[in-house]
């Protein structure tokens, strides 16, 4: 957690210079969060909910944006992934053995596993693809990856927000 507060007050020091960079944020800022939140973003969230917290981003633009890309780059995993994922699965002697046990854990407790996997490192990848080969109906993980996408935004949005209130 050191690390993340020394970015944040130096991304609030940066903040105070009015650098092109700065002047370049409130017009570009949302789509690098959204970007960024595709792949893996906390770290940006962080810096982006500080910047809010200083006055430079939008909080509500900057949920917003986190939480549709995020969402975006798990439908990826979920359809992209699920013949892949399944073809390893038949492949592998360890996998299949493992899968059955896996498939009734995930089908029983989906809606669980898909509204905290956001918070989980090393699981946001995961969940996604475990879902699309058990057979979880496209519309469901959807609407939870994006529920979670609004969820998870919203925590790191807030508590950056408030180190950025301070500091800028």
């Amino acid at each position: 957690m050191l690390p993340f507060l020394s970015l944040i007050f130096n991304l609030a020091a940066v903040a105070n210079d009015q650098s092109w960079a700065m002047r370049l944020l409130p017009k570009y800022g949302y789509l690098a969060v959204l970007l960024a939140a595709f792949w893996e973003g906390e770290v940006v969230l962080i810096a982006a909910g500080a910047l809010c917290g200083s006055g430079y981003l939008d909080w509500r633009w900057t949920i917003l944006a986190a939480a549709i890309g995020g969402s975006a780059g798990d439908q990826i995993y979920f359809y992209a992934a699920g013949d892949r994922a399944a073809r390893a699965i038949r492949k592998s002697k360890r996998l299949s053995r493992l899968y059955p046990k896996i498939k009734e854990f995930v089908l029983r407790h989906s809606t669980v596993a898909v509204l905290l996997s956001r918070f989980a490192a090393g699981l946001r990848i995961t969940i996604p693809l475990v879902c699309a080969t058990v057979g979880m109906p496209a519309r469901k993980y959807s609407v939870l990856s994006l529920v979670s996408g609004f969820a998870w935004a919203s925590f790191w949005v807030a508590i950056s927000y408030q180190v950025g209130a301070h500091v800028g």
